[in-house]
């Protein structure tokens, strides 16, 4: 009887708690793989160079999609938001590289916009800092567009420590004093940089294209880590895309290609037909909006995860004047 009194109590307890609850691990990498995709609102400056090209139409050059089979993600130990620690910076992954708050910048509303269940956060919210350390995305179909970040960021063929780094933070839903074991769900982000090698086609002659402005891409519905989720870039932050070096003649080194208006990064997803499939439709759902400019404009993005957005404005002062729907021809 006692036995069957204590399975009883036991099944109480693991009922009350929920089933994708858990803790979040220590200090490491997560080594997985991934499926992206992108698309670029071309400035009128260029577009004409598109015409015939895949994925045209005007004034948006779709990607196709893209796979990594060995994207690497490193995490720190869990700490608390607001905390020394989080302030000062933590060691994140086998790499080591220290992210501190003051590197970060969040989407609007984060943690707890889109979550689909209970979220609380503030000040000693349970919290672990992250980084894209490799990622490396090939054209599933051979060939470019490469997509380049963490270690293959400054070299197409060489790994080495990047020039810029790409820092994220996963955060819990549990809110302030949470219990460790009620780490997930949670919500993450990543602030993006990337290098960009886009092919030949039409009167495009190709190029390799940054960011200057983080590309942030984002997930309120963490249930695992690694995780399996598609993380979206919207345009709740203006994100220009800069040629990396001249051609004389056609643009200058800086020169704006255009903006992201939609980026999808597939984490935990492999290059089988059906995640594929999954990802494509996933992707295929999205809504984006353009941007229209006084110039040819950059932005500001948020300084920080507790800080607003400061006026999205141009390096010679043109300011993003409109985000609206988007229109092609």
């Amino acid at each position: 009887m006692k036995h069957i009194f204590a399975a009883v109590v036991m099944m109480s307890v693991l009922a009350a708690v929920p089933a994708c609850a858990q803790q979040f691990p220590p200090l490491g990498d997560d080594n997985t793989s991934s499926l992206g995709s992108f698309k670029i609102q071309v400035t009128n400056q260029f577009a004409g160079m598109f015409a015939g090209c895949p994925g045209w139409n005007n004034p948006i050059l779709t990607s196709p999609t893209m796979y990594d089979p060995a994207t690497k993600v490193g995490r720190s130990d869990a700490l608390l938001d607001g905390s020394a620690a989080d302030t000062n910076g933590v060691q994140v992954g086998t790499a080591g590289t220290i992210v501190s708050e003051n590197m970060l910048s969040a989407p609007p509303g984060f943690p707890c916009q889109g979550a689909t269940g209970a979220c609380a956060s503030g000040p000693n919210t349970r919290e672990i800092h992250t980084e894209v350390r490799s990622l490396k995305m090939v054209n599933l179909g051979g060939g470019q567009p490469v997509v380049r970040s963490g270690v293959w960021y400054d070299n197409a063929n060489i790994q080495q420590p990047p020039s810029r780094v790409s820092p994220g933070e996963v955060e819990s839903h549990s809110g302030p004093g949470g219990a460790a074991a009620n780490d997930l769900p949670a919500s993450s982000f990543f602030d993006i940089f990337v290098q960009v090698d886009m092919p030949a086609c039409g009167g495009f002659p190709g190029a390799t294209v940054y960011n200057t402005v983080p590309l942030i891409v984002k997930n309120p519905n963490l249930t695992a880590l690694p995780p399996r989720v598609v993380y979206l870039h919207d345009t709740s932050t203006v994100v220009p895309i800069l040629f990396l070096s001249a051609n004389p003649g056609k643009w200058n080194a800086g020169d704006i290609l255009g903006y992201f208006v939609l980026a999808g990064h597939g984490i935990g997803f492999t290059n089988s037909q059906s995640d594929v499939n999954e990802f494509n439709t996933f992707m295929s759902q999205q809504k984006f909006t353009c941007v229209t400019t006084s110039g040819t404009a950059a932005a500001v993005a948020p300084t920080s995860k507790t800080k607003s957005a400061k006026p999205a404005q141009g390096p010679t002062g043109e300011a993003v004047i409109g985000i609206s729907p988007c229109s092609v021809n």
